[in-house]
């Protein structure tokens, strides 16, 4: 039996959430791209009623449980609506003043500590977020969802993680667990949440908040692996990752990562500029997953927080960095509003034009971007999910459709040359095959927003300079 399920997979679609499998107790697999898919030659798929509950849990299907839909039966902080951040209630700025919450957090530490603070106050009985996991294989993911329970747990999970993951595990593990639970994720992780609570109320019932991360991409497995082989590291001797590191000239923006051979000590690693590594810029879409162009939730919508990165000149000169908050749950407003009061925090508000302006590269590629990658499947008569933004949506110009149609050949071309260069044990294939492309993609990048990047540079120079 086949459903749309398969052309989500089979037109790479598919975001490797693990919704389906939970849903059909099925199975999660890594493919040889290092991305999560669904195993749908299990025998689980070939029931119809099972098939139907898949269906209704996948983010990239049943448009009529988009976001908006969504936002709207779960969220009790919505006296506001936005096209760009769905409802809201607040929108803030800020960082954790308390502890080391900030120092060993990715930006203003705010991920961390609204899980840690709601443990605190009884509201939660555990963090549901990724934390590292144990590799044997080079294949092997870095990082996986698991359980903390304690202060410390929380603690230790801090610091972003560019790296896929699936929900299938962790809810087979507390659906049999007494307690309730913070669920922080990816928008397209945190719909499927939704999702799965609409269906299972012994899900609906142990998830009682949801957090999401501001999402550019999901990166595969190699992306990670590229990094460290890139400086050195050969991908079955890599053990550890950490996307971004602070530190003394360190800027916000900057994406400096670390990597561990296996058996080495704590301070032992190596360090460097990912935007300096083949493939290591973020935003250029290597080694991401390509259903990632077909996603139109920057911010996580369905959740009743979002936290990301508050790039805006007012704030990037704080090389300590600072978090954009988005809520749309009263009590965790009241929670984050009472902190500040106490000085546990400090937070400013901002308005929905900022958070717009905070993360506009992400809206542009999510909206004229997404627009212009439809139009391209229409012509080509080629399925494609049915996404809240149209083919007609945007007049996007000549350059900007240039840059669209780069990164996505970038992603395809990255996947297949890392392939070959892992079967051929040689890091330099990869190189050659992509460094060129993904260097002439920078370029028209550059172009087309000189303007702006000096704009905002003066800006950043001219906030450096007042603080001091």
């Amino acid at each position: 039996m086949k459903g749309d399920i398969n052309k989500v997979v089979e037109g790479n679609y598919c975001v490797g959430c693990g919704a389906c499998a939970y849903a059909s107790k099925g199975v999660m697999k890594i493919n040889k791209y290092g991305e999560y898919v669904p195993d749908l030659t299990s025998e689980v798929f070939k029931d119809e009623e099972t098939l139907k509950k898949v269906e209704s849990v996948c983010p990239f299907l049943k448009p009529e449980l988009n976001e908006n839909v969504l936002g709207e039966e779960f969220l009790d902080g919505k006296s506001n609506y936005s096209d760009k951040i769905g409802f809201y209630e607040k929108v803030y700025a800020g960082y954790v003043t308390e502890k080391e919450f900030r120092n060993n957090g990715t930006s203003g530490g705010s991920g961390t500590w609204v899980g840690a603070e709601l443990l605190r106050l009884g509201l939660i009985d555990g963090v549901i977020h990724v934390k590292r996991s144990e590799r044997i294989n080079a294949s092997d993911p870095f990082y996986k969802y698991g359980l903390s329970t304690t202060q410390e747990e929380i603690k230790d999970g801090a610091k972003s993680k560019y790296h896929v993951v699936e929900v299938s595990e962790i809810l087979n593990l507390i659906k049999d667990k007494p307690g309730k639970y913070l669920f922080i994720g990816v928008p397209c992780l945190v719909k499927s949440i939704r999702r799965i609570q609409k269906i299972d109320p012994i899900i609906k019932e142990k998830i009682a908040y949801t957090v999401s991360l501001v999402c550019g991409h999901f990166k595969s497995i190699n992306w990670s692996l590229s990094l460290g082989w890139a400086k050195g590291i050969q991908p079955e001797m890599m053990d550890n990752i950490q996307y971004r590191t602070k530190g003394d000239g360190i800027p916000a923006r900057k994406y400096i990562f670390r990597a561990w051979k296996k058996g080495s000590i704590k301070d032992n690693y190596i360090q460097a500029d990912s935007a300096k590594v083949t493939g290591g810029k973020f935003n250029q879409g290597a080694l991401m997953l390509p259903a990632c162009n077909f996603c139109d939730d920057v911010v996580g919508e369905t959740a009743d927080l979002t936290i990301g990165d508050a790039w805006l000149p007012q704030f990037e000169a704080d090389d300590n960095g600072t978090n954009l908050l988005i809520f749309r749950n009263k009590k965790i407003l009241k929670v984050f509003e009472d902190a500040n009061e106490k000085k546990q925090i400090n937070i400013i508000e901002i308005s929905e034009k900022d958070a717009i302006n905070s993360q506009s590269g992400g809206f542009r590629q999510r909206g004229e971007g997404l627009a212009h990658r439809i139009k391209n499947k229409e012509k080509q008569n080629k399925w494609v999910p049915d996404k809240r933004v149209k083919s007609s949506d945007f007049k996007v110009s000549y350059l900007r459709k240039k840059i669209y149609s780069r990164r996505e050949d970038v992603t395809m071309l990255t996947r297949e040359s890392f392939l070959k260069a892992l079967e051929f044990n040689d890091y330099n294939h990869y190189y050659q095959t992509t460094n060129k492309k993904i260097e002439n993609l920078r370029k028209l990048e550059l172009f087309s927003i000189f303007f702006k990047a000096l704009k905002n540079k003066a800006q950043r120079k001219y906030q450096k300079l007042i603080k001091k």
